[in-house]
């Protein structure tokens, strides 16, 4: 299984034990590349898809399906989200937010469960 560290990723290995859920974190950037764990998990290898998400930073929470897109890597591919500035807008995340995901593996959702606004230095 080749291992891709997004530049984005903060946090992104956290599994809960004896679970089918995938918890990972990330600063938001101006594009969204799926964990390799989660792209496993949401069999993305085997075709392409449209994604469930649930934005349950939301109240109340919010559900769409989304599309996804494969961009090629030296070994294999990588997944990515479509239309990810909607997405943002939608889950009222800015870039460089760090925002906590979740992919349920058995319900097959991807869910947004916190977004923390960045705060920059005051210089």
């Amino acid at each position: 299984m080749p291992l891709v560290a997004p530049i984005d990723a903060v946090n992104e290995i956290y599994e809960e034990p004896h679970g089918h859920v995938h918890r990972f974190s990330r600063m938001a950037g101006t594009d969204f590349m799926l964990p390799d764990r989660v792209s496993e998990m949401a069999k993305l290898d085997l075709g392409l898809k449209d994604i469930t998400v649930r934005l349950l930073n939301r109240d109340p929470p919010v559900q769409f399906t989304n599309g996804t897109i494969r961009e090629r890597k030296r070994e294999g591919f990588r997944y990515a989200l479509r239309r990810w500035s909607k997405f943002m807008k939608t889950a009222g995340i800015k870039v460089r937010d760090t925002v906590d995901f979740s992919f349920d593996e058995n319900e097959q959702v991807l869910g947004v469960e916190k977004v923390v606004p960045y705060v920059g230095s005051s210089n």
